[in-house]
């Protein structure tokens, strides 16, 4: 690639292959980490934003256990059991829980509810930085992959063409020395 330029074997086309080469890798270098940042500070946003709206719409209540008193005809199911809480909004809620085998009537369970006081899984572990983060190496992983899908179709371009100027080269030169007299 780094060919010293006064060098007569150096072909137009090897010098259209350094250039493009230097290019590419210097497209690399600087569009790469700009792609990446880009990229990644999108998703951080989203994240974050995601994380705040989750957290605004989720409380964290104290429900008591109620002692469990089947219906007639049914069982109680094993892991759950009724429970009495607040509501965010000051109304009294009941429903069931999931609970230990070893928690009974009485006891204290934390939960999760919406502001009207409705059940609701715990909110998700957002971390914003690890998001990004990976977003930002796959960018950069991306932008690798298709800069080198570039250098090779360029490669391949820059071959075809040195082949048919081989090919015209030797038509001209391959009888002179092959001492062929049929042309």
């Amino acid at each position: 690639m780094f060919v010293r330029r006064n060098n007569p074997l150096w072909r137009a086309s090897d010098r259209i292959e350094s250039g493009m080469l230097l290019g590419l890798f210097v497209l690399f270098l600087l569009g790469g980490p700009v792609l990446a940042w880009w990229a990644a500070g999108g998703v951080y946003d989203s994240a974050v934003a995601e994380a705040l709206r989750d957290r605004r719409n989720a409380f964290q209540v104290e429900a008591e256990l109620a002692p469990a008193a089947p219906l007639p005809g049914q069982s109680s199911t094993p892991g759950l059991a009724r429970a009495q809480w607040t509501a965010p909004d000051g109304t009294r809620r009941a429903g069931d829980v999931g609970v230990l085998p070893t928690q009974r009537a009485g006891d204290k369970v934390t939960l999760w509810v919406t502001r009207s006081g409705e059940q609701r899984a715990a909110p998700s572990d957002h971390n914003p930085v690890a998001k990004a983060g990976l977003v930002a190496v796959v960018m950069i992983v991306l932008a690798a992959a298709a800069l080198n899908g570039l250098r090779k179709i360029g490669l391949i371009l820059l071959d075809r063409h040195r082949a048919k100027a081989w090919q015209r080269d030797w038509l001209e030169v391959g009888p002179r020395w092959s001492r062929d007299l049929r042309s």
